[in-house]
């Protein structure tokens, strides 16, 4: 009681850190669930199986016995650490590496052994190809009902076309271009060639996404499972992933206005809603209804603008908007962001009516040097006796079941001893001769 009796005392910020505080001493909310990630080639399973593990899941990575080729991309074909390359070995967090091949029946056999100790299996092969060979979703609850399969594909295990669409592998542009965000992000036609084409953010935007709704999936299901005993397949696309976030362009047709034109500089469903140059580099700024944009002018000193565009009619129009936007544009390039920053809490403070947003755009080394994410323990830097990397971390804030990130960068078959003595009993006789039929 009188721990809660100084909580109530503190300040808000102080004892929302402390929620944060001493994950170490904390329970792990996965805890006692066990992952078999067979998942080749695909940065979507590798993922997922990485959040599950900082969650606390025990996670087993299965590779063929060559290794995952995952392990060669790196950006720029250039970053490699210890032989692997910067994308496979930010998402190895917390995995025992372990290699089996699936292609051959006898590392078929010892999967099925395997999946009689585990909670669930993350795959990526070809939609049908696990159920053919006997190992898929179909044969596996047979022998474990409540086993969580999870399988990440380029277009799904159903639909007028699976079969055929099959054989398409699945990659990060293909979920962004098929879902309609490449082209929601080109410029404005008058832009000109290239500037105009459909394009992608350079990083892992589509992988990431169908990871998360992977895992959302996952955790679901282990839910489901809790009351009723039942396991299930989780199906999921980068391709659906994405769409679920292109949504409002997609609403815009089915209502039968269609919206031809990129995101950025211009929104054709809001404006204000951009980037602009400022003193000290370049900001968004919002003001959208007719009072935030009022609010908007105002503190950037351009209130005859209000006059121009009095209501949102005069502003949403694309051709009104080019317009609306040359002229934010020169108002707002007098000012530097923390100006801007002070002028909008002034505004607020003093409750005035309409609320304009803005927010620095920063470049990615901005960000990496700005202690307040490094303090709120956004990055950190991993050591270990090979290996000393910066990280990123998951932003989760947990304070009860906190993430932990326990280690990285495990060699091909680095636990097969391990893994397999405890799963199966295996001795390192068994695994020589294994080896040597090329079974692991």
């Amino acid at each position: 009681m009188v721990g809660k009796s100084e909580n109530a005392e503190k300040e808000w910020w102080e004892y929302a850190k402390e929620l944060a505080s001493n994950p170490k001493f904390k329970p792990e909310a996965l805890d006692g669930i066990r992952v078999l990630d067979v998942g080749i080639a695909s940065l979507s399973a590798h993922i997922a199986s990485s959040l599950l593990a900082e969650l606390g899941a025990e996670v087993i990575k299965v590779e063929p016995p060559e290794g995952d080729e995952l392990r060669e991309i790196s950006p720029f074909g250039e970053f490699y650490l210890n032989g692997m390359g910067l994308d496979f070995l930010v998402e190895s967090r917390n995995k025992k590496f372990i290699t089996l091949n699936l292609k051959k029946e006898e590392g078929r056999e010892i999967f099925k052994r395997m999946i009689m100790r585990c909670d669930v299996v993350i795959e990526s092969f070809q939609p049908g190809w696990m159920d053919s060979v006997g190992i898929g979703y179909r044969q596996l609850s047979q022998i474990k009902p409540d086993l969580i399969y999870l399988a990440f594909s380029a277009y799904g295990h159903f639909g007028p076309r699976a079969k055929e669409l099959s054989k398409i592998p699945d990659s990060n542009l293909l979920g962004l271009a098929n879902s309609g965000f490449m082209y929601a992000t080109k410029e404005l036609p008058e832009a000109g060639e290239p500037y105009n084409l459909p394009t992608a953010p350079g990083f892992w935007m589509g992988s990431y996404l169908a990871a998360i709704w992977g895992v959302c999936g996952v955790l679901l299901s282990l839910i489901h499972r809790e009351k009723s005993g039942e396991g299930q397949m989780i199906d999921v696309t980068s391709t659906e992933a994405v769409s679920k976030i292109t949504q409002q362009l997609i609403w815009s047709h089915a209502f039968g206005e269609p919206l031809e034109v990129g995101v950025l500089p211009l929104d054709s469903a809001v404006f204000s809603y951009s980037f602009y140059e400022i003193k000290d580099g370049y900001a968004f700024a919002s003001g959208y209804t007719d009072a935030n944009f009022k609010a908007l002018v105002t503190q950037l000193e351009a209130e005859h603008l209000m006059e121009k565009y009095p209501t949102v009619f005069d502003r949403i129009p694309i051709e009104k908007q080019k317009h609306a936007y040359k002229d934010i544009q020169e108002a707002i390039k007098k000012f530097t962001f923390r100006e801007l920053a002070e002028r909008m809490v002034k505004w607020k403070e003093e409750g005035k009516e309409g609320v304009a947003i803005y927010a620095k755009v920063q470049t990615p080394k901005e960000v990496l040097e700005d202690r307040f994410w490094w303090d709120k323990g956004d990055f950190v830097i991993y050591k270990d006796k090979k290996l000393s990397l910066l990280l990123p971390t998951t932003p989760w804030r947990l304070s009860e079941t906190p993430f932990r990130l326990k280690w990285i960068g495990k060699e091909v078959g680095e636990n097969n001893y391990q893994v397999y003595k405890e799963l199966l009993g295996f001795r390192r006789e068994d695994l020589e001769d294994l080896k040597k039929d090329n079974i692991i």
